[in-house]
């Protein structure tokens, strides 16, 4: 596995669409293919924390944490968020200085890993921002819904601001459609709508909708370890080699 070293931030500011989801089942199959992987946990709520490092108590990355090892994969680590992320959100004036602070972190850290994915924030807010000025690239999960076109247009036109401003800020690197069900119109049609503006930005295959991954986080696990059979699990594998195609 020869990929350069890439920094995605999955992102999206509404909640609920599957980007926890997304960062714990991707780091997992891409370990699993062999990469170095690193989840860095930049959302207070810390929920890929808690399926990765359930036991965790200390700082944040802006605190000083390190990388914890993930049990059953030898090349995934995971920094965890930490009970002083909030405040240190506070500390910082914009989300650029807080971004290149998230860089400088990182650098430290360790040599950058195949691929490195920070999960954020359901907001636009600081450590968003921090985590898109940061990264090379945003993957957006959006769920198959009425209000999914809105969402991403407010995400990629704050993507854009940001650019304007610097160069360097993440570029789109994927819109993953989530929570699909075939069998409803309205999910076909946002598929169909979001496909027709973005061909060449939206991965081809769509996260179905999958108890099997919702259950999963509960037990402290990725679908990978918990049910690898499922529907959800067979998507992720696939999205997973979607991913690292486009990264050699």
């Amino acid at each position: 596995m020869h990929t350069m070293a890439t920094l995605i931030a999955v992102a999206n500011q509404k909640g609920g669409v599957g980007k926890t989801t997304t960062v714990v089942n991707l780091a997992a199959y891409a370990a699993l293919k062999g990469a170095s992987v690193l989840v860095v946990d930049l959302d207070p709520q810390g929920n890929a924390s808690s399926v990765l490092a359930p036991d965790y108590q200390g700082p944040s990355l802006f605190g000083g944490a390190g990388i914890l090892p993930v049990a059953g994969l030898d090349t995934l680590g995971v920094v965890p968020v930490g009970d002083d992320l909030i405040d240190h959100e506070h500390r910082f004036s914009d989300s650029a200085e807080a971004g290149r602070e998230l860089r400088h972190r990182l650098n430290e850290l360790c040599d950058p890993p195949d691929l490195t994915l920070i999960d954020c924030p359901p907001s636009l807010a600081i450590l968003p921002g921090a985590a898109l000025h940061a990264a090379d690239r945003v993957l957006i999960p959006i769920q198959c819904e009425y209000y999914a076109m809105e969402g991403l247009g407010q995400i990629l036109a704050y993507l854009q601001g940001m650019q304007e401003e610097d160069p360097e800020a993440a570029q789109l690197g994927g819109i993953l459609l989530t929570m699909y069900d075939e069998s409803r119109t309205l999910d076909r049609q946002v598929a169909a709508e979001v496909r027709a503006h973005f061909p060449k930005e939206v991965f081809s295959t769509a996260i179905p909708r999958d108890v099997a991954l919702a259950a999963a986080p509960s037990h402290a696990q990725s679908i990978l370890h918990f049910d690898p059979l499922t529907p959800g699990a067979l998507a992720y594998l696939a999205v997973t080699k979607e991913l690292l195609d486009g990264l050699e």
